[in-house]
């Protein structure tokens, strides 16, 4: 009989540590400081766009705002160190992976499920795929949900890197800032798998 309990303690105390090991590789967390680190990426995106810079230049900061607020890498094409453009990130959400279509932006529950995602320190994007245009992302933020006047529904709180426009670049304002009420039958969220 006691040589069961000490077996028993030593298969839970195997079992706490597997799960304390194995709990960082499935779990998602915001930085810290992830406010000011977007403003200063916002900053040098303006300044990238100002410039008058190739736009697959300032791509890089659309892009790597999910790493900043999420600590997520997913819009680099890996060693070249190129950053992909809206239209890119929109195909490599849909293809599945490692994010999941929670559906169109337009739905209220959709909206709703976004807003608790990025609570819940889950990364969570809107993107609008054009064909004749580049396309344009929004990366939800960390917040509440705010009232849109022109969608005329609660919205999540976001970020938008505006290409060729950055004069209407934002962090901080709701989704509907990012997309017109036209674009937004064809604006999908989605979120990332963990």
């Amino acid at each position: 009989m006691r040589l069961r309990k000490p077996s028993l303690l030593i298969a839970i105390f195997v079992s706490i540590i597997g799960y304390f090991f194995t709990y960082p590789i499935h779990a998602q967390s915001v930085n810290g400081n992830w406010q000011q680190d977007l403003n200063v990426a916002m900053k040098k995106f303006i300044e990238c766009e100002s410039a008058g810079s190739n736009t697959s230049q300032c791509y890089q900061y659309m892009a790597q705002s999910l790493q900043t607020v999420y600590q997520i890498n997913d819009f680099s094409t890996g060693q070249s160190g190129k950053y992909m453009g809206p239209n890119e990130i929109a195909d490599v959400v849909k293809d599945g992976g490692k994010w999941e279509a929670l559906g169109p932006a337009y739905d209220r529950n959709v909206l709703n499920k976004a807003q608790e995602y990025a609570n819940a320190k889950k990364a969570v994007i809107a993107v609008y795929k054009s064909g004749e245009t580049q396309g344009h992302m929004a990366l939800i933020l960390p917040g509440d949900l705010q009232i849109s006047g022109s969608w005329g529904l609660k919205v999540p709180n976001s970020a938008s890197f505006f290409l060729n426009n950055h004069d209407r670049s934002y962090i901080g304002k709701g989704l509907s800032y990012a997309f017109t009420k036209d674009m937004l039958r064809h604006v999908v969220v989605y979120g990332r798998k963990y």
